[in-house]
């Protein structure tokens, strides 16, 4: 039988998934930047949509890993209370 073993997130790795969620909020910032110059609906509009999805699916993505490591430490501290 193998066991596993609970890992639990540092402070400091929560930070920096939250670096991460910022770095991604500002490329999705900077895409909707590019696209509020463009004709809406026009070609080079339409060819950057596909950036804005990945910007939003990774940050989607990104700020629920932080969301489950912030959880995980706030448990962490319950558990050693």
């Amino acid at each position: 039988m193998v066991t596993q073993t609970k890992t639990v997130p540092t402070l400091s790795t929560v930070e920096q998934l939250l670096d991460e969620v910022e770095e991604w909020s500002n490329r999705l910032q900077k895409v909707r930047h590019k696209l509020g110059r463009l004709r809406r609906g026009g070609e080079a509009y339409l060819e950057l949509l596909p950036d804005l999805e990945v910007a939003l699916d990774v940050l989607k993505n990104k700020a629920q890993h932080a969301h489950e490591a912030l959880e995980k430490f706030e448990e962490s501290l319950v558990d050693t209370e």
